[in-house]
């Protein structure tokens, strides 16, 4: 996706096609403290223990795994069996790789689809002031990512060039990385509250361009104005699987100079896909962001 790549900071339940939630604190519904749960990796010998027999008791899904081309294809098998291993770190969620690759295939084909379309591209560009393809984007991405797909399309617009996408051909999609964090919910607050900030900053800057800056009181940011102490001893668990998209779009270009243009751009992206993995209950992914 040429279009997004720069710069985006852009939830698919397994054994569904995901939905593409605005916050990982729409999952904040349940967790278990340190004190009742299973012992994590982190938490010494026994879970180490643990992590290790959950390794062992499943590696026989490593045939099917490569039956179903879940790596890429120019991964060596050691590298392969390292992005297991690390898939089995959550301490009380199985993810199963097969399952969610399903459903990223179907999340990158919603949003490809959608940003291209014509209704998002004039939502973006404020030609239209609702847009049901957009809000079902939205469901699926960060805030961030969906602020950082709408400036896209805003901006390419501003070069009198439309792209319309005829077809798009996925050739292939990988689990190309996985990162596992187990924190504090007060630290995921503190995060939370920081991106939030961000953002708002972000769309300042925005209202700004081409104005006449006018003087505003400053706003301090306090991102642990709504942590309680009860929440630095809850520990919770997340994980970011990124997944490698290789595909074909079909574009129609659409320019103010020269004839309209019909071409096919291979495309491999790696779109990081997030969710909580503290229980299986908690899993809900969303896709943060496309490199």
């Amino acid at each position: 996706m040429q279009v997004i790549r720069r710069g985006v900071r852009v939830a698919v339940r397994l054994r569904r096609p995901p939905h593409l939630t605005s916050s990982a604190s729409s999952s904040l519904h349940h967790f278990s403290s340190s004190s009742d749960a299973k012992p994590s990796v982190l938490d010494g010998p026994d879970g180490v223990l643990q992590f290790a027999n959950r390794a062992m008791e499943r590696v026989t899904q490593m045939e099917r795994y490569r039956e179903h081309s879940v790596f890429p294809p120019s991964n060596w098998m050691l590298h392969n069996y390292l992005l297991f291993t690390k898939l089995q770190l959550p301490t009380n969620t199985e993810i199963d790789a097969v399952d969610f690759l399903n459903g990223a295939r179907f999340a990158c084909d919603l949003a490809v689809n959608t940003m291209y379309s014509t209704e998002f591209v004039n939502f973006a560009t404020g030609s239209i002031s609702e847009s049901p393809a957009a809000e079902k984007m939205k469901s699926g991405l960060s805030e961030t990512c969906y602020d950082a797909f709408l400036f896209a399309m805003k901006q390419t617009s501003k070069t009198g060039n439309r792209f319309t996408l005829k077809q798009l051909d996925i050739n292939g999609v990988y689990l190309y990385d996985v990162h596992w964090d187990r924190m504090s919910l007060a630290e995921l607050k503190q995060e939370e509250a920081l991106e939030a900030y961000n953002r708002a900053q972000v769309a300042e800057l925005e209202e700004d361009k081409g104005d006449k800056v006018e003087e505003k009181e400053k706003v301090v940011v306090n991102p642990m104005e709504n942590i309680s102490p009860e929440d630095h001893t809850v520990m919770i668990e997340r994980l970011r699987l990124d997944v490698q998209l290789d595909a074909v779009e079909h574009l129609e270009v659409v320019t103010t100079e020269a004839e309209d243009q019909v071409f096919e751009k291979n495309s491999s992206a790696v779109w990081r896909f997030e969710s909580l993995v503290t229980q299986p209950d908690d899993v809900d992914w969303r896709i943060v962001s496309v490199l």
